[in-house]
C-alpha cells in the first residue's frame, strides 16, 4: 500500500479566509507541499463549479466534493454518490408544506426552489456567490449529489426525524447540508484512499466545522483551526491559528509536514 503522505483542506473557514481568499501563506505552504510529494485534496461540503477558482490559485486538481458525494483525483472522477430521486420528490413534497426552500446541487449546476427569499440570498452571500437559477425539479432532470434546506437554527430536526435516510448537518445560521445518512467527507476520503491505495497512516486533515468531524476521525492527523468550532478542536490533534492567521501554513509546520526555516 501506498504511503504517500495527503493532507486534506476544508474550504470555508479554513483555506479561505473571512474574505473567501487563499492566504497567500496557504498558496505557498501549498506549493512547498508538492515540491516535498506530498498530496493536497480539497475535502468541501461545496459542489465543483463553485470552487474553481481556488483550485487554479493553488494548483490543487483533487478534490473530495459535496460532503464526499463526489470525488476527482487529478481532474478525473473516480467516484460519485448520487441522491436518489424519489427520496428528493418526498423530501422536496415536505418541505413545500412547510415553506422551506431547497437547493439542488450538481457538479455543473446549482438551482433553488423559489426567488426572493432571505435566507437563501444570506446563504450565497455568506459564501461569495449569487442567487442561483430557479428550477424546482432539476432533479427529474439530472442527477443529484446534494441539497440544502434553508431553515431557522433547530427546524432540521422535523425533517431529520421524518426522513432518516438524509442527514441534515447544518453549515450556517441560514440552512443545512442534506445528503445521504452514513456518508460524509470521510466516506469520500475512504474511497479516494481505497482506489488509489493510499495508506491512512499518512492522512492529515484541516477544518473547522461540523461536516468536518468525521473526517478527522478518520485521518491519521487532524488539525483544527483557530476559529473552529469547540468540539472540532476536541477533536483534533493540534490547534493552529485562524484562517485569517495563517492558520494553514503554521498547522503545517505543527505537525511537521514543513519545516519553517525551509519556507522563510
Amino acid at each position: 500500500m501506498d504511503k504517500k503522505q495527503v493532507v486534506f483542506f476544508d474550504l470555508d473557514g479554513t483555506l479561505l479566509t473571512s474574505e473567501l481568499k487563499v492566504a497567500s501563506s496557504s498558496i505557498e505552504g501549498i506549493h512547498k507541499l508538492r515540491e516535498l510529494g506530498v498530496e493536497p485534496v480539497i475535502a468541501t461540503g461545496r459542489t465543483i463549479m463553485e470552487i474553481g477558482y481556488v483550485m487554479e490559485e493553488t494548483g490543487i486538481r483533487s478534490c473530495v466534493a459535496m460532503n464526499g458525494q463526489y470525488v476527482i483525483y487529478e481532474g478525473e472522477l473516480i467516484y460519485e454518490n448520487p441522491l436518489n430521486a424519489t427520496e428528493v420528490k418526498a423530501l422536496h413534497e415536505g418541505s413545500s408544506r412547510n415553506g422551506h426552500e431547497l437547493a439542488f446541487y450538481n457538479a455543473e449546476n446549482i438551482t433553488v426552489t423559489a426567488g426572493e427569499s432571505e435566507l437563501i440570498t444570506k446563504n450565497y452571500q455568506r459564501v461569495g456567490g449569487v442567487y442561483p437559477p430557479i428550477d424546482d425539479r432539476l432533479y427529474l432532470n439530472e442527477t443529484i449529489h446534494q441539497m440544502l434546506i434553508f431553515c431557522e437554527e433547530g427546524e432540521e430536526n422535523y425533517y431529520q426525524e421524518r426522513f432518516p435516510y438524509f442527514q441534515f448537518v447544518r453549515n450556517s445560521p441560514f440552512g443545512c447540508d442534506i445528503y445521504p445518512a452514513g456518508t460524509s467527507k470521510a466516506t469520500g476520503i475512504e474511497r479516494l484512499l481505497s482506489i488509489k491505495n493510499i495508506s491512512r497512516e499518512s492522512t492529515y486533515a484541516f477544518g473547522d466545522g461540523l461536516n468536518d468531524l468525521e473526517m478527522f476521525e478518520l485521518v491519521a492527523t487532524p488539525i483544527a483551526m483557530g476559529n473552529a468550532l469547540d468540539n472540532v478542536k476536541k477533536a483534533a490533534k493540534y490547534v493552529t491559528h485562524t484562517h485569517d492567521e495563517d492558520g494553514i501554513l503554521n498547522g503545517l509546520f505543527m505537525c511537521g509536514l514543513l519545516d519553517s526555516k525551509l519556507v522563510y
